[in-house]
This record gives C-alpha cells, structure tokens and sequence, in this order.
C-alpha cells in the first residue's frame, strides 16, 4: 500500500484559517482523511501480526478481501471506506486487537467494514460478522433484519447474501457495479415498502414472527438535482472531480455514536429529502463558497430522535463527512447546521495534518466559550471560534439578502452576536499562546484578523445591544453554573 503525503502549504492553511479554503482545498481534506482510513487499516493489519496465531490468519484474510476490493472496483471501495462510521469501528477494532482477548475476529468491526467493501466491489468473498441486534450493519451500505441471528450469533456474506445461524437470510439489494446505485443508496422504492415496520428501531426492536429484510440507506441529497454547486464542486478548485451523494444514515449505531436508530418511514425520509435539498440550493445561491464545502466533504447525514426543546446536531474526529442533527426546522436552519458542522469537520481534517495544539505544554486549562454553559479546553475553543467565524460570516450574508424586516433583524442579531462570540474566543486561545504551537499561533492568528474584518461590516445599534444582552444574559447563567459546581477534591 502506497500513500501520497499531504501538505497545507501556507496560503491554503491561511485560506483555511478565515474559514474558507472552497470545494478545492475540501478535496485534499477528503483525500488526506481516506488516507488516514488506509493507514488505520494497515495498523490494526500490524497490531494482529504483533498477537500472531490464528487471530494473525484471520485479520490477514480480511485485510487480503479489502486489498482485492479496492484493485477491483477503487471508488466503490473508497465510497464505503470513507463512511463516516467506518472510522470509528477501524479505531475499535486497533483497540480490540490490543486487548489480551479480543475474542473471535468476526465480533471486530473490521469485519462489517470488509463485508461491505466486498458486496460494493461485487467481490463474492465470503465474510462471518457477529449480529448487532436482531441482525448485521454494513457500514456505508444499511442493515439486514434476522429474526433468527440474536445479538452476538454468526452472521455470513456468502453470495451477495446474508446467513443468519438459526437459517435464515436475506440478500443484500441495490450495491455493487451495475446495480445502478451508488453502494449504500437503494432506489426510493424500499422506502416505501413495510412503512410501519421500517419505523421500529432497527437495533434490539422486536422482530418475533417478522420476515427478514433489506434496509439500504437511502439518498439524502444527489448530484445533479439542482440543488448543489453548478460545477459539482462549486469553484475552479474542484472543478472535473464528481460528487458523491449524501446519504441518510437510520440504520447505523456507530454512525450515531451510540444514539437509537430508528428506521425513518417514506414520509420522514422525503421530508429529510425536501430540506436537505432546500438548504443546498440555499447555499448555492448566496453561499457559493459554503455549498462547495458541503457538497464536496458531506458523506451522510445521521437522524437523531426529534428534540421539542431545540435542535441539535454534531460531529466527530473519526467521523469525517458525517453529521448528526435532528432534522432542521426550515430550509435557513438546515442551511446553517450543514455549514456549522462543515468548519468542524474542516478542523478535524487540518489537525489530523498540522499540530495547532501543544499537547505538551502541561496541563491543559479550561476556557470560558460564549457558547457553552461549561468551561471547554482550548481544542473545544478552537472548534468553537472557528465554527463561529462562519456561522457568524452566514448571518452577515443572511442580514444583507433578507427583505422582510423581522427576518433581517434576527439575522443582524445573529451575526452581532457570533462574530463577538468568536471574537472573545480568538481572544482568549491567544492570551493563553502557550496551548499553540507556532503553527497554531499563526493560525489562530489570521482566524482573529478575519473576525475584526467582520466585525466592521455595520451592524444596527439595536441589533448589537440585543446581542450584547445575549451574551451578558449567557456569562451570568455560565458563572452561576460554576459557583454551582463543586471543586474537585484532591
């Protein structure tokens, strides 16, 4: 295995530190994080050579159907590799490997990710997962119900089809070359068909007297529906390469790191469908910029359960391209939750390049974010400032382009309030400079330079005083919380 290196070099790092950087530099992110996915692979391929044995064979065995998979059919292979929840099972399975009993080699993720990566290639290898509830999760690709295959029997690839122990099976539908689908993406027709049942969890539901069935994820967003960038990648940088379609993950646990899954009806799927393309065209028309970045990083949107109280959503290190969110109230929200979770993953991806953090330096401090009601260290505050500086950059845009007053009023306060916010926290990473290293000194730099940009764009005074009121109205409720908090006793 042969891997590229992958350098930011100082434009680009500064282009990334203003919150840009465009469809072109999440190109070489995305690729720079498949290769981070190789080199994983290769590591747990090591850590099983280190055990030796029979556990060694196996591991091999599995690492040898991925190796054949990707001369076979690369880009199907690379499209379920860069899953958002293939990171975290490569992590696991390293972990497992390190543990003085791993125990069988089908219980290793490694072993749903090899699985998958087959049935995409069209390989006919034959792969024994362990169930994951009533059933097996292929990662980038959907779920198999087994009424016979209890959490923690055997479950086989053999064919294109999937065995459970107790007999029975189901075959994997919608994936591989010529199916006419991306692997993963099955047409809309399964949406459709057992509704009421697909509603039911999808991992410990009770499955008793039911038929095994197929879940393929479904498409969130696809190329060329008028809703994405003009040139697939929305700027020259990216012109040429193609897009992946945006996925919607209900099926997969890991993706939601750990959260329910439940499996979304037709008509929750068409709703997610309708705003995910909303905020993309959103996006392409006055956020050009951000709607590369999302079309070009963004791999799989991941459900949460509904949320009366607020919407959430979130991202993680090992889950590049991945966010889960509870689904957005309005085309303008969802719009902005994609850009939000965008920075993140932008961050990830450079910090897996460049140490902007001196891990170090000792103890590590804990930071007031004007965020959060709890005290972050300076890598939250990192991701925070930065995510903050385009969020803030949105609703500035947002403000400009809004006709009904009251619209533009929420959007002016928007923006007051996050470009202070990031300000404040830029501030802060600096006056603590001993947490950065000299690359990340100058990053946070520019981040800091970009936000006073920002904050001369005239804002109305009563906007401002509102957002000043949030801000003030945050810290007390921040310190009370702390005077609340007992010290750690030592």
């Amino acid at each position: 295995m042969t891997l590229r290196a992958f350098r930011l070099d100082v434009s680009l790092l500064e282009a990334l530190a203003r919150g840009g950087g465009g469809a072109g530099a999440l190109r070489l992110l995305a690729d720079a994080e498949y290769g981070r996915r190789l080199l994983l692979l290769r590591a747990v391929l090591d850590r099983a050579r280190e055990r030796g044995g029979a556990v060694a064979a196996e591991v091999a065995g599995l690492y040898a159907v991925l190796a054949q998979a990707r001369r076979a059919a690369p880009e199907a292979t690379r499209r379920v590799l860069a899953h958002p929840s293939v990171g975290p099972r490569l992590v696991a399975a390293w972990q497992a490997l390190g543990d003085p009993d791993p125990g069988p080699v089908a219980s290793l993720p490694l072993a749903e990710v090899t699985a998958s990566a087959a049935l995409a290639a069209g390989l006919p290898a034959e792969v024994t997962l362990t169930a994951q509830g009533p059933g097996a999760v292929l990662p980038g690709l959907g779920a198999a119900v087994l009424p016979d295959a209890p959490p923690g029997s055997q479950v086989r690839l053999r064919g294109g089809v999937l065995e459970a122990e107790g007999g029975g099976s189901v075959p994997v539908r919608g994936v591989g070359p010529g199916s006419g689908t991306p692997p993963g993406a099955q047409a809309q027709a399964a949406a459709t068909t057992g509704a009421a049942a697909q509603e039911r969890a999808c991992a410990g539901a009770d499955v008793q007297g039911e038929e095994a069935r197929w879940w393929a994820l479904r498409v969130a967003w696809a190329p060329g529906d008028g809703s994405g960038p003009a040139d697939g990648l929305g700027g020259p940088g990216g012109a040429g390469r193609s897009v992946s379609a945006i996925l919607l993950d209900d099926v997969d646990p890991v993706a939601a790191a750990g959260a329910p899954r439940v499996r979304l009806g037709a008509g929750e799927v068409r709703a997610w469908q309708a705003g995910a393309a909303a905020a993309l065209r959103l996006l392409r028309v006055r956020h050009p910029g951000y709607a590369g970045e999302v079309a070009a990083g963004l791999r799989a949107l991941v459900p949460l359960p509904a949320d009366a109280d607020a919407h959430r959503s979130g991202s993680a290190a090992e889950r590049f391209g991945g966010v889960t969110l509870t689904r957005p109230a309005s085309p303008l929200t969802f719009a902005e939750t994609l850009v939000h979770e965008t920075q993140h993953s932008k961050l990830v991806a450079v910090m897996h390049l460049v140490d902007l953090l001196d891990t170090g330096a000792g103890e590590q401090p804990l930071l007031y974010a004007p965020w959060r009601d709890d005290p972050r260290p300076p890598a939250g505050l990192l991701h925070g400032t930065y995510a903050f500086l385009s969020v803030a950059r949105f609703w500035s845009v947002e403000a400009g382009a809004a006709r009904d007053p009251e619209r533009r009023y929420d959007a002016q306060v928007r923006c007051a309030r996050w470009r202070e916010a990031a300000a404040e926290g830029a501030g802060t990473l600096l006056a603590h400079a001993d947490v950065l290293t000299g690359t990340g000194r100058r990053f946070v730099t520019v981040m800091d330079a970009a936000l006073a940009g920002l904050r001369r764009v005239p804002l109305p005074a009563a906007a401002v005083r509102e957002a000043r009121r949030q801000a003030e109205e945050h810290r007390t409720r921040w310190r009370a919380r702390q005077d609340r908090t007992p010290s750690p006793r030592v």
